[in-house]
């Protein structure tokens, strides 16, 4: 229980808290399972990015394309709940266990605990936390940090440790960085390296500037139409729009379309992302990220899982290199 004049401390996992992005409701999470300092360590199992589970060896397996965790670590995230456990970034195959965040209170936030009209709901401060992939081959180490703001416990349970003049409270996590940063998108193998630079450059700055994110999904449309030969210059050295280059592209071949209206969309993203006043959120640049995907998809992993198919009906059995 916290009274009043209550000196300021730096607590571990569950002091109180809340996020500075979304300020609006709490939102309770209760996703993942266990996190990277619990005795009984979770089992490991190969991720739906593993490469070795990729059809064909093409380093791209389908099933969820854009991992969901990251939905979850864009919003805020409740003390005491499970932190979501995104596809680790390195091997691509584990998963990311989170231990439970170290709190840091404010200056002003812990002057305010001697006023006479305190609430709870005043305290705020950042956080840091670590996080390590499950897989034994290779245990990547993250780190994270982010704002946090108390407010009521949305927790079904009543045995929250901060309780305040009867009612409970709750720390609420909003994540602002991840190193390394988790990759929103699967890359396929065949990929050119500039749209793989691409997707890791907005990767980065996901949780912290969406808007940014955005605009780096739009260049990384960009960076495939210039490795596809789209020139991103006029004859004049003027710089070519996305929009005119997208339909460049997509009237070069009449299987283009479909494709090229995925790109557009993302293009929209990003130019709403470039504006002075741009409030793009963690959540509707994540739909891009899947447009993109689903784009990429058709575009590389689609013909390579034709080509391998092709291997299979020509040996009549499983393709093996002799």
């Amino acid at each position: 229980m916290i009274t009043k004049g209550e000196p300021a401390t730096t607590t571990t996992g569950s002091g109180l808290n809340r996020m500075s992005c979304d300020a609006a409701e709490p939102v309770t999470r209760a996703t993942g399972t266990a996190s990277a300092t619990d005795k009984k360590p979770a089992t490991y199992k190969p991720g739906f990015w593993s490469r070795d589970s990729a059809v064909g060896g093409t380093g791209y397996a389908r099933g969820m394309p854009v991992d969901t965790a990251l939905s979850d670590l864009a919003r805020p995230i409740e003390s005491d709940q499970p932190w979501p456990r995104p596809s680790c970034p390195n091997c691509q195959a584990g998963y990311i266990g989170f231990s439970s965040p170290i709190e840091d209170e404010g200056h002003d936030s812990a002057s305010a605990r001697n006023h006479p009209a305190f609430e709870p709901e005043w305290i705020s401060g950042t956080f840091a936390i670590r996080g390590q992939c499950e897989n034994p081959e290779c245990q990547q180490a993250v780190h994270g940090t982010g704002d946090y703001r108390v407010n009521y416990s949305q927790k079904s349970s009543r045995d929250d440790e901060f309780e305040y003049q009867g009612n409970s409270y709750s720390s609420y996590y909003a994540v602002t960085h991840l190193h390394p940063p988790m990759l929103m998108m699967p890359i396929p193998k065949s990929a050119p390296d500039q749209v793989r630079e691409g997707v890791l450059r907005a990767s980065r700055v996901l949780f912290t500037d969406p808007g940014l994110a955005a605009t780096a999904l739009r260049a990384t449309v960009e960076r495939f139409l210039t490795s596809e030969g789209i020139s991103a210059t006029r004859s004049n050295g003027q710089f070519r729009n996305a929009h005119e280059r997208i339909k460049e592209w997509r009237n070069a071949d009449p299987n283009r379309p479909p494709v090229a209206d995925l790109f557009f969309a993302v293009k929209w993203l990003g130019n709403a992302g470039t504006h002075e006043d741009s409030d793009l959120t963690t959540m509707e640049v994540l739909d891009g990220a899947r447009v993109l995907d689903e784009a990429f998809h058709r575009l590389f992993t689609g013909p390579d899982i034709d080509a391998h198919a092709q291997t299979i009906n020509a040996a009549k059995g499983p393709s093996r290199e002799p």
